[in-house]
């Protein structure tokens, strides 16, 4: 339940006076409005610049002239990420005028500060210190450390007692904190003086970078959760020492229960946080969505999810916000400070605006802007990719919150494309092949804008990179049957929840879970889990049992499969004690999982097997016995 706090005069873009709301419960000052200002916020861009072909949402121009428009009202308003700007993806690769194409348009959204996300870390130091000398803002993190190495020259060092700098004065950098002034920034002789309002950013990272970034180093990262709370907190103790007493946390842990996690750990001193990484729908049931989506499932039972609203420990209220990314959604946060910077409430125009055609009719925009006259040139860059692999009478589906929750067709097709290749190039031991899910970036098809129908259509080389964006290299190992399925045990963590872990597998692997059985612990070798029930391959018409009823058979037996060379390293928690002593063989340096799905597609076609994806067809939910790879089981009763 909301109530009526203190009526604000509002305008937004033509929009009608707005007032400030509040729950019920929340620790929210009644003392009279001193302060208000608008934050705009995204994550997770990913180097999504254009949008589909015949989209009505998406791409660089829409979202910057919605970030234009949105920036236009009366009350200051700043824009700030919560990371993953960009990742490997074919636009990631294009330069134009000798300049990185992600990097030229994430300058022209009117970004002010960002966190870092593990992604930025996917091609390595070197591409990452590109990038970030590139940014016409500064990028904020205080849970990673660059003391040396390609980043160390960006780094900008902020002891404990020192004053904060003003992040206006540092784009291209990497800091734990800063100033932000909410207004203009002027320097008068050497001081930098701010006109409107002065509100502190802290930036942190997951924990788990070594584990999901592609290239991270385990050394330049917090390890544990503790440690990210700790780090946090003395940042944000730092900038209260300054008088700073507006404080907003640039948060890439994942997914936004950590982010409420933080709360409940007990840091204090934080007014809003912005979650990133996880993909999080933050929004009311009554928020305009764009079709076919809804708010996430931690909004259930939630009597506000556009914030969610949270107590800290000193009892003042804590707003987190999140929104889809990829350039879909552009939140709007109105905000109301008293005199002692302690939230009063939040207007009643917050939500996470779709980066769409209504939206710009609605604010009275167009995307006819340089961003929008750059994703024109992206796309015409990218024209040379459109060459066709295969035709697809079935929507391939590797949309977010189905390819990381349960077996999809593109998963599985990939997973099949991993074990064939292998086999073709020579690697006859191979007895199936393994992804995770999170490794597929993308779907490929065609959504109907009217109908909002999935079909089938073209694969073209750039669907396939768009799909496969990381593009690891395969590899053999040979596991026992302890380890795999401890890797499965690990790949079935937080299920359900849209973890990058999940797994998806070829046709010869046949796996039963139980969601609600115990799940395995940091420390897998103290507590295993025991999700897994089934377990078995097809080897040539012998089945070979691996786990029955939950029983592990032969422990020390071995068996020899394909995989991506990220994961056989322990990447997204997988082996997670056994990477170190895995038996790993490299096939041909060119057998990448792009090539290897583009190859399989040919093979097939050819063979007169592909027969427009016949044998693809995607599970369906509402049909258990669809899932013919991966079922999951109600618990025993």
């Amino acid at each position: 339940m909301r109530w009526l706090l203190v009526s604000a005069a509002l305008l937004l873009a033509g929009c009608a006076a707005r007032s400030a709301v509040r729950p019920e419960e929340g620790g929210f000052s009644t003392r009279p409005a001193e302060r208000r200002l608008v934050l705009l916020h995204a994550s997770d861009m990913e180097s999504e610049l254009v949008a589909g072909d015949g989209a009505t949402h998406g791409g660089i121009g829409r979202f910057a002239a919605l970030s234009r428009a949105l920036s236009s009202g009366p009350e200051p308003t700043v824009f700030l990420a919560a990371g993953d700007l960009f990742m490997p993806a074919p636009a990631l690769q294009l330069e134009l005028e000798g300049e990185n194409v992600v990097a030229l348009a994430n300058n022209r959204i009117g970004l002010r500060a960002t966190a870092l996300g593990n992604h930025e870390l996917d091609r390595g130091e070197s591409f990452l210190a590109e990038m970030v000398a590139k940014a016409g803002y500064p990028i904020l993190t205080s849970t990673v450390d660059f003391d040396d190495g390609p980043m160390a020259a960006l780094a900008v060092r902020v002891p404990q007692g020192e004053p904060s700098p003003w992040l206006e004065l540092h784009p291209g950098r990497i800091l734990p904190r800063g100033k932000l002034c909410a207004g203009r920034l002027v320097v008068r002789g050497e001081t930098p003086v701010c006109s409107g309002i002065t509100l502190g950013v802290v930036g942190a990272t997951t924990e788990t970078l070594a584990s999901i970034a592609s290239t991270a180093l385990a050394s330049r990262s917090v390890s544990d959760f503790p440690s990210i709370v700790r780090r946090v907190q003395a940042q944000v103790d730092a900038l209260g020492a300054e008088g700073v007493d507006i404080v907003v946390l640039l948060s890439h842990l994942q997914d936004v229960r950590r982010e409420i996690a933080l709360v409940e750990a007990g840091l204090t001193g934080v007014d809003v946080i912005v979650g990133g990484g996880g993909d999080d729908r933050l929004a009311e049931r009554t928020h305009r969505l764009l079709p076919g989506q809804e708010p996430s499932p931690v909004c259930k039972g939630e009597p506000t999810c556009y914030p969610l609203v949270r107590r800290a420990r000193d009892g003042k209220p804590v707003l987190i916000v999140a929104t889809d990314g990829q350039y879909q959604y552009l939140g709007r946060l109105g905000l109301s400070f008293d005199d002692q910077g302690v939230l009063v409430g939040y207007d009643d125009a917050s939500r996470p605006w779709p980066s769409d055609d209504r939206s710009l009719r609605e604010l009275g925009a167009a995307p006819a802007s340089p961003a929008g006259a750059l994703e024109a040139r992206v796309r015409d860059a990218l024209e040379p990719l459109g060459e066709v692999v295969a035709r697809s009478d079935r929507y391939l589906d590797g949309d977010r919150e189905n390819v990381r929750n349960r077996e999809t067709n593109l998963g599985n097709l990939s997973a099949d494309s991993i074990a064939w290749a292998a086999r073709a190039a020579g690697a006859e031991e191979v007895t199936f092949g393994l992804r995770n899910g999170g490794g597929i970036r993308s779907s490929i098809g065609v959504v109907d804008h009217d109908s909002f129908e999935r079909r089938g259509g073209l694969v073209r080389v750039l669907d396939v990179q768009a799909a496969l964006r990381f593009d690891n290299p395969i590899v053999v190992v040979t596991a026992t049957h302890r380890a795999l399925k401890e890797t499965f045990e690990a790949a079935l963590r937080g299920v359900g929840t849209g973890r990058g872990h999940f797994p998806q597998v070829s046709g010869e692997l046949f796996l039963a879970y139980d969601p609600d059985g115990t799940e395995q612990g940091q420390d897998a070798g103290l507590h295993p889990g025991s999700r897994v029930r089934t377990l078995s391959v097809d080897s040539g018409g012998a089945v070979i049992e691996v786990v029955r009823d939950g029983i592990l058979l032969d422990p020390d037996a071995t068996i020899s499969f394909a995989t991506l060379d990220y994961l056989a390293r322990g990447g997204d928690g997988w082996f997670p004690t056994t990477a170190e002593s895995l038996a790993i063989r490299t096939v041909p340096a060119q057998l990448r999982e792009q090539h290897a799905l583009r190859a399989f597609l040919l093979h097939l076609d050819e063979a007169g097997e592909w027969e427009g994806g016949k044998s693809y067809a995607d599970p369906d939910p509402a049909r258990p016995e669809t899932f013919g790879r991966i079922r999951p089981l109600k618990r025993p009763q």
